[in-house]
């Protein structure tokens, strides 16, 4: 499958539709010529970068936060009916978030894009702990329970013994007064980092 224009320009050729995201929302989605995507793999450090773009284009302020002005916008929820008309209303020179690869987006020419990547071995290792930690209130929110108990079953692996490898990057885990810590380079499982 061709996933580029004659102008060399990406193309779309598939829909990712599951529990978080859905790709058709793009396909309604009407661009302006000054918008910035703010495009990654999930744990990229997107939310980092979305703020540093929104200070750039409010002259330093911190407020909005980013998330306030700038939604994930293939995130299930609000849906599209919702969405679409937040984001058409906004006056500001747009910047949004998305997650998916870039054959399943739309792409314009008119919009400038800022592609960000992570070191695959610490993506794993900040998803691993974004999933561990996610409070009961994160899993109900996914479209069906049934897929929600799924991530919860295989976000949650059992707690392992102070000598025990991770499984993802092969570091000791091991549990503490504060919570679970990683033994090299000491992070902890609740790191704003990760």
């Amino acid at each position: 499958m061709d996933t580029m224009t004659a102008q060399g320009a990406p193309s779309k050729t598939r829909d990712i539709q599951n529990h978080h995201m859905d790709s058709t929302i793009w396909d309604s989605f009407t661009f302006r010529d000054d918008d910035i995507i703010v495009a990654s793999y999930a744990k990229a450090g997107t939310t980092w970068t979305q703020q540093i773009v929104g200070q750039l284009i409010f002259d330093g302020r911190t407020e909005p936060a980013a998330g306030q002005v700038s939604p994930w916008v293939d995130l299930r929820v609000p849906p599209p009916e919702v969405k679409l008309p937040m984001l058409e209303a906004q006056t500001h020179r747009r910047f949004l978030k998305t997650h998916l690869p870039v054959d399943a987006l739309v792409f314009s020419p008119k919009v400038k894009y800022v592609y960000v990547a992570r070191d695959g071995r610490d993506l794993m290792w900040s998803l691993h702990n974004h999933h561990y930690n996610a409070n009961d209130q994160f899993f109900p929110s996914s479209t069906t329970r049934r897929a929600a108990s799924a991530l919860r079953w295989t976000a949650r692996p059992k707690i392992r013994s102070p000598t025990s490898a991770n499984g993802l990057m092969g570091m000791a885990i091991r549990s503490g007064p504060f919570g679970r810590t990683c033994v090299a380079g000491g992070r902890s499982a609740t790191c704003p980092m990760c």
